[in-house]
């Protein structure tokens, strides 16, 4: 049974929660949330200040922006987009208020995902889809020096940057059986000098959507531990993992969530406090505050005619 360690529990005790907005004072980048929502089948990138639930739409256009994360300096927002009329997605940079758009990448025949900025702002990480498969690339913040990292794959996601800036980890389904009944993801690392490739997870179900707590010592991930397979989203859970250990296989794991729907793609707040994540608990794809613990889970919106997804704190 996976359970909060008693140190982990007394540090979190010791947090205190207070994030209450100044009387007239305009939210700053630092406060927001950025997020992509899904509405009539058009996705937009939007911001929310988990502090009092107000939220803005950034980019407003009529097919896909999403995939979006936050540069370092919470000077620029990296996103994925199709808003030159391409039929793939491509990769963009823009302000915190959506103006200033930059394109990073042009390529036809394959589509870039889930980008995020290094550390230092030096590099981006990002997965492309291409006819070989998909593959973890990296570039600098203007679009060049674009270079495959790992893969291809039959699937990857997610690439999140190590404490230090010398690994990545991603989410990937690495071989696909004939005749296997599905494929399941699972949480992999690249060394950037090398590009020796590690398993990081392996719970025997899907894992996926890696990230880290702020103080580089915990890895959180989401992962349907109970045989889940690749398909079975709905029964995601998130967990948290001591990056001091070397098992892979998620036995002494914390849960940070335990319900029924899907409980998904969980981001440390700036300070290390919170968390903000996604589910469906409530039917319909949401964004949800915890402290990191897993403790005191409440909803931050409710929309139930647009579907929220891949919050970046």
């Amino acid at each position: 049974m996976r359970t909060v360690p008693a140190l982990l529990c007394a540090t979190l005790a010791l947090v205190a929660l207070a994030l209450l907005p100044g009387c007239g004072s305009s939210p700053k980048p630092r406060d927001l949330i950025v997020y992509e929502a899904q509405a009539d089948g058009v996705t937009n990138v939007h911001t929310i200040d988990p502090r009092n639930g107000a939220s803005r739409q950034i980019t407003h256009g009529t097919s896909f922006d999403g995939s979006p994360a936050w540069s370092p300096g919470r000077n620029r927002i990296v996103f994925s987009s199709r808003r030159d009329g391409q039929s793939k997605h491509d990769l963009y940079t823009m302000d915190p208020d959506g103006r200033n758009v930059s394109r990073l990448t042009d390529t036809p025949d394959a589509g870039e995902w889930s980008a995020k900025f290094s550390q230092d702002a030096t590099q981006i990480a990002y997965v492309r889809d291409a006819s070989d498969g998909w593959s973890v690339w990296l570039m600098r913040p203007d679009g060049s020096e674009q270079r495959r990292l790992a893969g291809p794959y039959p699937f990857a996601e997610y690439p999140s940057w190590a404490p230090g800036g010398r690994e990545l980890y991603f989410a990937a389904i690495m071989t696909a059986p004939a005749g296997a009944p599905a494929a399941m993801s699972h949480i992999y690392s690249v060394d950037l000098a090398t590009g020796a490739v590690r398993t990081r997870i392996d719970t025997g179900g899907t894992d996926a959507c890696p990230h880290f707590s702020r103080d580089g010592k915990w890895l959180t991930y989401a992962a349907a531990v109970a045989g889940g397979e690749y398909d079975s989203a709905s029964n995601l859970d998130l967990f948290a993992h001591d990056l001091s250990s070397d098992d892979t296989t998620g036995a002494h794991d914390v849960a940070l969530t335990d319900d029924p729907a899907r409980d998904d793609y969980g981001n440390a707040s700036p300070d290390g406090t919170q968390m903000i994540f996604v589910s469906d608990r409530a039917g319909n794809a949401e964004l949800y505050l915890m402290d990191r613990d897993g403790s005191h889970q409440r909803r931050l919106t409710n929309t139930p005619e647009v579907r929220e997804n891949v919050p970046d704190w």
